[in-house]
């Protein structure tokens, strides 16, 4: 009679209560097996993650990250530089075309008409050349002295070319600024501030003065183009 008893105990325990012993043991056992396949513990799992930066010591030292930002700014440096001096260039290019259409104007080389087209043609590309100086040379200032952070030889090779190309630049400022008054000269004209004689004038004066800027910033340029270049390190 008491195994009856005991045997039909089992019906009495709540179907709920034994399904959840169930789900519970299920539960601590896939967690453990979750566990120890999730260990790093093997040699393979522990360099994986410090190739992931999961551990101290395995990532870029502090000193190889400085040294790169370091070379980085000075690059910047160096592009930023040579691209004023580009713009200096056009600038001062379509300027002195402009100059030398009336030197062969009066030499017979042209003709009217031709001289005129190279006038009006780089008349109008003056306010772009303007304007792209002035945008290079803001975009430079935030980069300026950068390159005094290397050392060693990279160092002074990048120095020595932003020396140089600060020659250049300022040589080609110069020319361009000359550009830049003769373009205001021919606006103030055309808007009737003054008449055509004074103009002529006007003209005829920096036409003169120009080659004196314009060949300086050649002879400036040229000694850029024979420096070397430099890579930061």
């Amino acid at each position: 009679m008491s195994r009856a008893r005991r045997a039909g105990s089992y019906r009495n325990v709540p179907v709920v209560l034994i399904g959840t012993v169930i789900v519970l043991a299920l539960t601590v056992g896939g967690m453990l097996i979750a566990d120890r396949r999730g260990s790093d513990s093997t040699p393979d799992a522990r360099e994986a993650a410090g190739r992931q930066g999961g551990e101290p010591g395995h990532g870029p030292s502090p000193q190889v990250g400085a040294a790169a930002t370091a070379a980085q700014a000075c690059t910047a440096e160096v592009a930023a530089a040579q691209r004023v001096v580009d713009a200096a260039r056009i600038a001062a290019g379509h300027w002195r075309e402009h100059v030398q259409a009336r030197t062969d104007l009066l030499s017979g080389k042209n003709s009217t008409e031709a001289t005129k087209a190279i006038w009006k043609r780089t008349r109008l590309a003056g306010p772009a050349d303007l304007a792209r100086l002035s945008a290079a040379a803001s975009a430079q200032q935030p980069t300026r002295g950068a390159c005094t952070a290397i050392r060693g030889a990279a160092g002074t090779a990048c120095r020595q070319r932003v020396a140089v190309l600060g020659t250049a630049a300022q040589a080609g400022r110069a020319a361009s600024l000359d550009w830049q008054r003769h373009l205001e000269m021919m606006a103030a004209h055309k808007a009737g501030e003054f008449g055509n004689e004074h103009a002529q004038d006007l003209w005829v004066s920096a036409w003169r003065t120009a080659p004196a800027n314009l060949n300086a910033f050649a002879r400036a340029d040229a000694t850029l183009r024979r420096t070397g270049g430099c890579t930061p390190s």
